[in-house]
């Protein structure tokens, strides 16, 4: 094996791990993404350990174990600290067999040999290992690769691709995580297999996107459609035009600008093609949708700096009112920052939220909610079914206007005198 001088970091419970395994005579190392990131000066999220101890071993030596991923060789070792779980996974050295289905092989072997495991692996940046005893393990050169900023298949690409098509798409994820390039071969090899990703399941394609659009390098995404994937990601995906991006966007904020720039109905079709939740896909229809009040605002500022007459913030005001009603404070904040990005407007954008921010802080009425009046009243007046709807939605109209007249007694006055008109002109036909 090639072994590189190096020494890494390994904390507590990894730690106890590999050294609980050796003292029972077996190998280990931590494994794949902790020691990519380890060597890029930057924390780990979780670390995974391979060793040539089989499942049924690594269950006897330690006492809290789970079943993760028995079948293909994976077991959870569970510490507790604190009364809070901490959950290790140890797997075993492995080799696969054919992947019919492009994505599982169809058994697993275990074997003896630590390359043997890191030889199936996916990227040279992921095929590493480490131990405090033997040191760094880089058979496939991933620290060069690292050094070069290069994404490269381990071997051969075509084969890498062929035993698990979602790798089409984690070449680009991992590009656009680190920022790195993807190697000529393995990038010509991509293009070549692209229909593979047919045989992949949307809420996978789902993860790799977003993982993809939300991280360091969100234009990375591009690469979907250079490389000629587009057009297995989901129907029409090839058709939308990208938005722009900032790095490590929430979830549907940058969802809402992949999307920017198409048609909704479009978007809301895509989004149930590729299994996103319900409450995601109403966040960025609402944010899609609410573009047209903005483009509205927009106008209306633009008359205020030129004009600063009292009607002109009157009715920029109002416009304000009407875009939370529409989404909500929760969402309001998240489209305004959607709008900064994809149309630049910040002088624009930054004098909107400080009116929204007023709004807030001095809790001026803007939803139906916060009417001094409610249908329950309307209906003491007389009205009835739809009819207290539409009322309460004049009313709420209104005051967006005015709202010092948001006031019980002058709201059921009105709504008195709304009702007589209405019953007069009832009797009329």
């Amino acid at each position: 094996m090639k072994k590189v001088d190096k020494k890494l970091y390994i904390p507590k419970y990894p730690k106890i791990i590999i050294e609980e395994l050796e003292k029972n005579g077996f190998e280990a190392y931590i494994v794949g993404g902790c020691v990519r990131d380890e060597l890029m000066g930057v924390s780990p999220s979780d670390f995974d350990i391979t060793t040539n101890a089989k499942p049924d071993d690594v269950k006897k030596i330690f006492k809290r174990t789970i079943d993760t991923g028995i079948k293909h060789g994976t077991v959870s070792v569970l510490f507790y600290e604190n009364n809070i779980p901490n959950l290790f996974e140890v797997t075993t050295f492995r080799i696969e067999g054919e992947y019919s289905d492009g994505r599982h092989p169809n058994e697993v072997k275990f074997v003896r040999e630590l390359i043997e495991d890191l030889r199936r692996r996916d990227f040279t940046v992921n095929a590493m290992a480490y131990n405090e005893e033997k040191g760094l393990i880089d058979e496939f050169n991933g620290i060069e690769d690292l050094h070069d900023k290069i994404i490269r298949a381990v071997g051969d690409p075509i084969e890498r691709f062929n035993e698990d098509a979602l790798r089409l798409l984690r070449a680009i994820r991992f590009s656009a995580k680190l920022g790195f390039d993807i190697e000529e071969k393995t990038k010509d090899a991509i293009p070549i297999l692209a229909s593979n990703l047919l045989k992949i399941s949307k809420e996978r394609i789902q993860i790799e996107l977003v993982k993809t659009i939300t991280s360091d390098n969100p234009t990375y995404v591009d690469k979907i459609f250079e490389l000629e994937l587009a057009k297995y990601i989901a129907e029409d995906f090839e058709k939308i035009k990208i938005g722009k991006f900032e790095k490590h966007l929430e979830k549907h904020i940058a969802i809402s600008c992949l999307f920017y720039n198409n048609d909704t109905e479009l978007s809301r079709k895509i989004l149930r093609e590729l299994k996103f939740d319900n409450d995601t896909i109403s966040k960025v229809i609402s944010l899609l949708n609410s573009k047209k009040k903005y483009f509205e605002i927009r106008n209306l500022y633009s008359d205020y700096v030129k004009n600063k007459n009292y009607n002109k913030t009157f009715a920029l005001e109002v416009a304000v009112k009407e875009l939370i009603d529409e989404i909500g404070y929760s969402l309001v904040y998240d489209f305004l920052n959607l709008v900064r990005i994809n149309e630049g407007d910040k002088d624009i954008i930054k004098n909107i939220v400080k009116m929204v921010e007023k709004f807030e802080r001095e809790k001026i009425p803007i939803f139906i909610k916060d009417l001094a009046i409610n249908g329950t009243e309307l209906l003491n007046v007389g009205f009835k079914g739809e009819e207290i709807g539409h009322i309460l939605v004049k009313f709420k109209t209104f005051i967006h206007k005015k709202p010092s007249f948001n006031k019980k007694k002058l709201l059921q006055d009105m709504a008195k005198k709304v009702y007589n008109i209405y019953v007069k002109g009832i009797s009329k036909k």
